[in-house]
């Protein structure tokens, strides 16, 4: 059985609040969203104790700074559901069968409603019902009954800084033979994980357990006076980082495929602690609802991630409440819930329960969450693009005094292996898929060839940029070009990137404008662009080259080319803070021959520049010809 549904009106902090939950549920927002006051409401209506819990004055709702104006009436609706078609029918849910409702998914729940009623006189009633899908009142005799039987069935144990809890009176400590009792039950178990054969020793899983022993004495108050405080299977070790690394061995084991026998038993150990930890004994048929409450408290991050590890093991259902970016590093984006106070309610806000695909989802992982994890708890996110990176770029490249582009490439292969996200070649070309082009960039390259032809030109087009080549490859206008230079990982045979190989910026440009002068593409081919080759034999003159440079790293390009005899032209994009200044700025400086918007539709500015451009150059290609034609002697 399931918590599906949480509907919350007029309880403490909480104004309304309806929550849908899964099995594992991570919640975060600001202080002051309500978090106590759900915590409290779940642990008071489904605590493990034999009283039902009562209403109090205190736990009505009223306007924050306006006491006077405190509510009269509260209610919460707690909706349980079966995990599976039918599991109602199962031996323990047979008292609750009056109180299932089918409905039209399928499933079958149990819809669990508590009143409460706050009259002048400060007395408060506390009603109680089960209610069918339209909210109307089953008719059922022994509601408290029938409550207590919820209770015992899907108990709340909360798990929270033992500093913040009550300490309890010494009247509720276990007697010492129930404390002998426990650890017999700890050593059967421990005894039961030792007998499957795996490559761990007793000692290292005894030093396990008390590793896990440590966790839960962390988590919840010491139940015993100073002279009487009990520690089940708690040895002192000289090493606790090594128990702690035993207990991450455990946790691998358990979560093999074929490991639910070991999952059993470790259930069976964390209810025996449980059992240990509290004074009221949990029903055999129980399967609890654990609140786990801030639980990077006091705990090293590598801690932390065994303890989580630990309790995703445990085939519980769990409410956790974090301001850890650590913690939801750890935790898939679906099972996170951000909780908005809103000024009538407070909104609960995750995604669906389709999810997000694979990819989206890988996506979401490297970039979100294993590097900007803390962003889950921002108001709103900036999106820029590229300023905030190159401030680390730089920062990078100065203290290795080294390459941007290179340093660029390696942060990201650094931060990959880090997280254990693979960089894939695939990856790049299916983002390239989805690059925006600028206007008329799908026809420009058929329109400027032809016209080159009309000319009787014959028009090549290159790229040569500081991205990524296979992001270019996988552009929709990838095809159009003679060759793609461009900066580029190694990639294994797997497609998956393992070092830079190739990083192009500013003065490194300018060595492909030679290659495609002197007809040496080869990226790897040193010994032809180094060896000598008249101007005349070189294939593409760079009088015959046009560069249209959009960024920072193609000025020592748009230089070369223009002081070598061809035209390069200074492109900006439409709307961008400062763009045309910079643009103006090259063409005043003479590194430019003409600037331009990033416009490449038929008769734009650069269309027409560029068909401009064409026109000489063909001229020049006539006057050739007629300078090599010799004139006829005559007498």
């Amino acid at each position: 059985m399931l918590l599906e549904r949480v509907e919350i009106v007029g309880f403490r902090g909480i104004n309304r609040l309806s929550l849908m939950l899964e099995q594992n549920n991570v919640l975060i927002g600001e202080n002051a969203w309500g978090k106590s006051s759900l915590l409290d409401a779940l642990t008071l209506l489904l605590s493990p104790e034999f009283d039902l819990y009562h209403f109090v004055r205190d736990d009505f709702w009223f306007p924050p700074g306006d006491i006077q104006g405190r509510e009269h009436h509260l209610h919460i609706i707690l909706t349980f559901r079966e995990t599976e078609p039918g599991r109602h029918r199962v031996r323990r849910f047979r008292p609750l069968q009056r109180c299932w409702v089918p409905c039209d998914d399928g499933y079958h729940r149990v819809f669990y409603r508590l009143e409460g009623e706050l009259a002048e006189d400060d007395s408060v009633m506390t009603l109680r019902s089960f209610i069918d899908g339209e909210g109307e009142a089953l008719v059922l005799e022994e509601i408290d009954e029938l409550a207590r039987h919820l209770v015992r069935l899907m108990p709340v144990l909360r798990l929270r800084d033992a500093r913040f809890m009550r300490r309890i009176h010494n009247g509720t400590v276990p007697h010492s033979p129930q404390i002998e009792i426990t650890a017999r039950q700890l050593d059967f178990l421990s005894r039961e994980l030792v007998s499957h054969p795996q490559n761990l020793s007793d000692g290292q899983i005894r030093q396990g357990l008390s590793a896990m022993v440590q966790l839960l004495e962390h988590y919840f108050a010491e139940q015993s006076s100073a002279q009487t405080r009990h520690r089940l299977m708690r040895r002192r070790s000289h090493d606790e980082q090594r128990s702690w690394r035993y207990l991450d061995i455990i946790n691998r084991m358990i979560d093999k495929p074929g490991g639910r026998s070991h999952r059993v038993i470790l259930l069976g150990l964390f209810a025996t602690l449980l059992q240990a930890k509290g004074t009221v004994r949990l029903d055999r048929d129980a399967r609890p609802l654990l609140l786990i409450e801030d639980p990077e408290t006091r705990l090293h991050p590598i801690m932390l991630s065994v303890a989580w590890h630990l309790l995703n093991l445990l085939p519980l259902q769990r409410v956790t409440t974090t301001n850890s970016g650590e913690l939801l590093s750890l935790t898939p984006v679906e099972q996170v819930c951000r909780l908005v106070r809103e000024s009538s309610r407070v909104s609960a806000w995750r995604l669906g329960p389709g999810g997000m695909n694979a990819e989206d989802s890988r996506r979401i992982a490297f970039h979100i969450r294993f590097n900007r994890a803390s962003s889950l708890f921002a108001r709103c996110w900036l999106l820029v693009e590229g300023e905030t990176e190159t401030w680390v770029i730089n920062e990078l490249a100065r203290q290795c005094d080294g390459d941007l582009i290179l340093a660029y490439l390696n942060l990201m292969l650094n931060e990959a292996r880090a997280r254990g996200v693979p960089i894939r070649r695939d990856d790049f070309v299916a983002y390239g898929r989805k690059v925006t082009l600028f206007p008329g960039v799908q026809t420009w390259f058929d329109r400027i060839n032809a016209y080159g032809r009309q000319q009787g030109l014959a028009v090549r087009h290159y790229i040569v940029s500081s991205g990524l080549r296979e992001m270019v490859q996988g552009s929709p206008i990838a095809s159009q070009f003679a060759r793609v230079f461009a900066s580029a990982f190694a990639y294994d045979v797997h497609g998956v990137a393992y070092a830079p190989a190739l990083a192009l910026n500013y003065t490194t440009k300018t060595q492909y404008l030679f290659r495609i002068n002197k007809g040496t593409l080869d990226v790897w081919d040193n010994r032809v662009i180094n060896a000598y080759q008249p101007q005349a034999q070189r294939p593409v003159p760079f009088s015959r080259m046009i560069f249209l440079g959009d960024g920072e790293t193609d000025v020592p390009c748009m230089r070369l080319v223009k002081d070598q005899g061809g035209h390069s032209l200074a492109v900006y994009r439409k709307g961008a803070r400062g763009a045309k200044a910079v643009a103006g700025q090259l063409l005043q400086e003479g590194r430019v021959n003409g600037m331009a918007v990033a416009d490449y539709s038929a008769q734009s500015l650069i269309d027409q520049q560029v068909k401009a451009v064409l026109d000489r150059m063909a001229a020049d290609v006539r006057l050739e010809q007629l300078g090599r034609t010799q004139p006829r002697a005559t007498r």
